[in-house]
């Protein structure tokens, strides 16, 4: 008798911002930091506002930096141009 092991999904609300870099994060790609994902899984990032989301690769945990107080998670700029972000801080459902 086979048993699968999976892990229960996790989910979280909170704040998301954008990643701003003049080189390594404006290849198309859709990338994250994270504090609550593990780095190297897949998230579904879903705007609340519009309900489009995008997977992206959790490369890192967020840097303790001011202009990251409160936020969640930090997404390339190809996966906010993806959501249809229209400001600095937005609102997003985090599943992993």
């Amino acid at each position: 008798r086979q048993i699968a092991d999976k892990a229960s999904p996790s989910e979280l609300k909170g704040t998301a911002s954008t990643f701003k870099s003049t080189s390594g994060w404006d290849d198309g790609r859709y990338y994250c930091l994270s504090n609550a994902a593990p780095s190297g899984s897949i998230i579904k990032v879903l705007n609340a506002a519009n309900q489009k989301f995008v997977y992206a690769k959790v490369l890192d945990v967020i840097p303790d930096l001011k202009q990251n107080e409160g936020v969640s998670i930090v997404l390339s700029k190809a996966g906010s141009e993806q959501l249809s972000v229209s400001t600095e801080k937005f609102d997003v459902e985090i599943s992993y």
